[in-house]
């Protein structure tokens, strides 16, 4: 193994690990076709007809391993997206396992043909290999190990692959929070960071559209009889960032501001939108609520203003068994030769909507790679077997756990 994936010197693999191991290993070859043919073809959000090309190549390959699978059609305002994929395995462990990953990317239609999935020593470069095809391929993989381990199968894996992720969910955030009440853990296919580090926390998010009406008026005749909707904007935009920095694990960004239509008349209107990020769900309430504030004080200059949320995610935080699950992740990966850290992460991601139930998440247990969301996303292939290995080992282990499970309720049909 070479760059992230260095061997320890405090431990040996042991007989379970250097099985699973040895089995990934020897699946490389086949994990690189595999990725190279998922990432042949455009699957963006809202190429419906790609995700659903994902799910049901997914759906086939799990089928083999003897999976029960359904394709779950999912219904909404605006333009169409392909369905979900829930698969369900039985293991030899005695946890319900759930493993989430997403169908589709953010590139548009053509990208594909434009830049063809190849090798690059030993990463392969393309769109999707890392966020998040080769993640979900891993657990894939993962689940074709534990599907040939003998024992008892009072265990269940249950593979989640969702065509919406990009756009945060609105179609498959029932789904994914059904199935999350219903798990013991959950464990995101995202895949690790460019160190090799696990995510053990996300950042939670909201955007918000303000928007300023002011008063027109000719600016070089009587300025005066106007109310600026543009200087107004240039100063809320100060005050909401000198807000956020003073706060702990808060961060705002105001990617678009508008206003005005002529350099000769006093701006009217202005709109400007914003997002906020924080660690934690109070902190980002409390955020949202300056910025309401904030928008208010603008009356006094006479230029009122409303505000409109959208695009809520809420922050994946460390519990205590969400802490347990890292540390068991550690432990295997010592087993397997591997340093594993748990990191945190401004970023968003399904395990965030998974996670507010309350049952324990970790993420970043795909292969390593990088570049996502750009011309350079990789994956570092020789990452595969040791990561693969451990998403697999992680599951046995939780079905192993000492602890009181998760209380979940009954399993319900999906929906």
């Amino acid at each position: 193994m070479t760059g992230v994936e260095q061997a320890t010197a405090t431990a040996g693999p042991s007989a379970e690990s250097s099985v699973l191991l040895r089995r990934a290993t020897s699946s490389l070859a086949r994990y690189a076709e595999e990725l190279t043919e998922l990432t042949s073809f455009d699957s963006g959000t809202w190429n419906a007809a790609g995700t659903r090309r994902v799910v049901a190549w997914c759906a086939a390959r799990v089928e083999a391993l003897g999976a029960r699978t359904r394709i779950v059609e999912l219904d909404g305002d605006g333009p169409a997206v392909g369905p979900a994929l829930v698969a369900r395995l039985a293991v030899p462990t005695d946890a319900q396992v759930l493993l989430v990953g997403h169908a589709d990317t953010v590139y548009p239609d053509g990208t594909a043909a434009r830049r063809r999935t190849r090798r690059a020593g030993r990463r392969v470069l393309g769109p999707g290999v890392s966020d998040d095809k080769g993640g979900v391929l891993a657990g894939i993989h993962a689940m074709e190990l534990l599907a040939d381990l003998p024992g008892p199968r009072r265990g269940e894996v249950v593979l989640l692959v969702s065509p919406d992720e990009e756009v945060g969910s609105p179609r498959s955030v029932g789904l994914l929070t059904s199935l999350a009440r219903t798990a013991d853990v959950v464990l995101g296919l995202e895949c690790a960071r460019e160190n090799g580090d696990l995510v053990r926390a996300r950042k939670g998010v909201c955007d918000v559209d303000i928007t300023l009406h002011g008063r027109s008026a000719h600016a070089g005749i009587e300025p005066e009889r106007g109310a600026d909707a543009a200087l107004a904007a240039a100063r809320l935009v100060v005050a909401l960032h000198e807000a956020a920095r003073t706060r702990d694990g808060v961060s705002l960004n105001v990617g678009v501001v508008r206003a005005g239509s002529r350099p000769n008349v006093v701006a009217d209107v202005a709109e400007l939108r914003l997002e906020v990020r924080a660690t934690t769900a109070v902190a980002l309430d409390e955020m949202l609520g300056t910025v309401d504030a904030l928008v208010d004080d603008l009356a006094a200059a006479g230029v009122n203003g409303t505000t409109a949320r959208s695009g809520h995610c809420p922050p994946f935080e460390p519990t205590p068994a969400s802490t347990e699950l890292l540390r068991r992740a550690v432990r295997r990966g010592q087993d397997l030769g591997l340093t594993v850290a748990g990191a945190a992460t401004g970023g968003v991601g399904d395990t965030n909507f998974a996670a507010a139930t309350g049952t324990p998440a970790l993420d970043g247990l795909g292969p390593v790679g990088g570049g996502d969301h750009s011309d350079a996303e990789w994956l570092d292939l020789s990452s595969v077997p040791a990561r693969v290995a451990l998403l697999a080992g992680l599951v046995l282990d939780v079905g192993r756990s000492t602890t009181t499970p998760h209380d979940r309720p009954a399993r319900k049909d999906d929906r």
